[in-house]
């Protein structure tokens, strides 16, 4: 245990200095830019951005590969190396030749897009959300999209995830028990954050249940907004890529089958009636906000 909580503390040590090393060089400058149209989606966790990615990724024009925490969380090479299957050696050499971290993202997504035969490039990563003023500063001419679900359904799905995290340079299963506390934290902070701009012009709302609802009409719509034609590739699990990155679907192997609604509502089934108070408690008046409910009635439902 005291071994344990040693190596943590290392670990967290480099982090830091790795982090101030970066600023130092000006990785994180905001007065970079990126002309590159890219295409950034992000939400709570458990909120569908998985499924959506596998929509876009089918797209002819559109490459969505692996989270890479790039934006949402310190900056982490050694995560995406992973994630991606990429020599740590070729990703801190490509941070040499761009000098910031959007110059990167552009080299990064673009060399991934054109491998794949794609004009364009997507990033799906739910911690994005969590970075919205920055992605739209440092690309002026990208695209965010906000995935939005049922707080009470993330809350089910969220106590038990991640699944999977990196361990030793690996990723490897875990068992993960969140308190109901913590996952309602966790919606309503990172929705709260992508509700700040919701009215910006380069931002879409997605509603997770819309999209499982009607799928080709909230498609059209995504396309419409990202300046894409709408193709029924996006809805044809069959053009889903097997040889993929090995973080491509992490936490998530599902989501590249065809879409069911079975996950939704299914608050109904796993919340008890003490934990739905504590929703209400803790994330009831944003349920009411986004529409979901017009009250706390559902409790005893």
């Amino acid at each position: 245990m005291a071994q344990n909580r040693f190596q943590r503390t290392v670990r967290r040590f480099r982090e830091r200095f790795a982090q101030r090393r970066l600023r130092a060089r000006g990785w994180y400058d905001p007065a970079a830019r990126s002309e590159a149209e890219g295409i950034i989606v992000g939400g709570c966790g458990r909120s569908g951005t998985t499924v959506f990615k596998e929509m876009l990724n089918r797209h002819p024009r559109i490459a969505c590969g692996p989270e890479t925490s790039m934006f949402g969380l310190p900056f982490d090479p050694k995560r995406i190396s992973i994630y991606w299957n990429i020599p740590l050696e070729q990703l801190t050499a490509l941070m040499d030749e761009c000098g910031h971290l959007p110059g990167f993202a552009e080299r990064f997504y673009g060399d991934f897009a054109r491998r794949e035969g794609k004009a364009r490039w997507a990033d799906k990563t739910p911690n994005n959300v969590r970075a919205v003023g920055r992605i739209l500063t440092w690309f002026p001419r990208a695209k965010f999209i906000h995935m939005i679900r049922d707080g009470r359904d993330v809350v089910c799905s969220l106590r038990n995830h991640p699944k999977e995290r990196i361990r030793g340079g690996r990723i490897v299963p875990v068992k993960t028990v969140n308190t109901i506390e913590f996952c309602c934290r966790r919606w309503v902070q990172d929705t709260s954050a992508g509700l700040a701009y919701a009215n910006h012009p380069r931002c879409f709302e997605l509603r997770y249940e819309h999209l499982i609802a009607d799928p080709e009409g909230v498609l059209r719509r995504v396309c419409a907004f990202i300046g894409e034609d709408y193709d029924p590739a996006m809805l044809d699990p069959s053009r889903t890529k097997q040889d993929v990155p090995t973080g491509q679907v992490l936490n998530n192997p599902g989501a590249s089958s065809a879409i069911v609604g079975r996950s939704i509502g299914r608050w109904r089934r796993d919340l008890t009636p003490d934990e739905r108070a504590e929703f209400v408690d803790r994330a009831g008046e944003l349920l009411v906000a986004l529409g979901y409910v017009e009250d706390h009635g559902w409790v005893n439902q």
